[in-house]
């Protein structure tokens, strides 16, 4: 619950600011919450049924990279079509965003380190999907930060209008890396 609700403003700071990259960064929010929702659920049906973890984690962790399929294809989408009609980003929804990711990318940061470290101590597929989940929302954010700054920096910039789709769409590579990813580690593509 606390990182559904911390999520929620985020959302309206990614849509009051027009920009693709803080929207990648608010979907790969929203992947966290239903990871760690779905993580939770798995683990208490487990223990509670005495059933077959691991086969519950693969299936979980194909969620995932389903949800990161989405999110690939909804940024994707959306940052093309900001190469035709582009938008200005709003200066203080912007900046709020900026500031958040900053802070951001230190925290994904450490949850990307600690999941991977557990993860390598005892395979398990969704902490897998974890460590993955983090390692794209450290990018995202860090991306997202980078984006935004070099938006306003170059404001009569030629290239100042395609900044932030050019950004949206390296992170949707990135999306769309981890999905494949999940995939193949929980055995669903060979």
């Amino acid at each position: 619950m606390i990182i559904f609700w911390s999520w929620l403003p985020f959302v309206f700071i990614s849509i009051l600011s027009n920009s693709i990259t803080l929207i990648a960064q608010m979907l790969m929010g929203g992947a966290q919450s239903l990871s760690v929702y779905l993580s939770l659920r798995t683990t208490r049906k487990s223990v509670r049924k005495q059933e077959n973890l691991i086969d519950k984690e693969v299936q979980n962790a194909r969620i995932m990279a389903v949800v990161f399929l989405i999110s690939f294809l909804v940024v994707s989408f959306i940052a093309v079509k900001r190469f035709f009609y582009p938008k200005e980003l709003e200066l203080y929804a912007s900046a709020i965003g900026a500031l958040v990711n900053a802070a951001a990318v230190f925290v994904n940061l450490y949850q990307w380190r600690k999941n991977l470290k557990i993860s390598k101590e005892e395979f398990s597929p969704v902490m897998e999907s974890q460590w993955a989940l983090f390692r794209i929302k450290t990018f995202t954010a860090l991306t997202s930060t980078l984006s935004i700054l070099i938006y306003f920096l170059i404001p009569h910039s030629f290239l100042h209008s395609y900044v932030d789709p050019a950004f949206s769409l390296a992170l949707a590579v990135l999306i769309l890396y981890s999905a494949v990813s999940l995939l193949r580690k929980a055995k669903f593509v060979d």
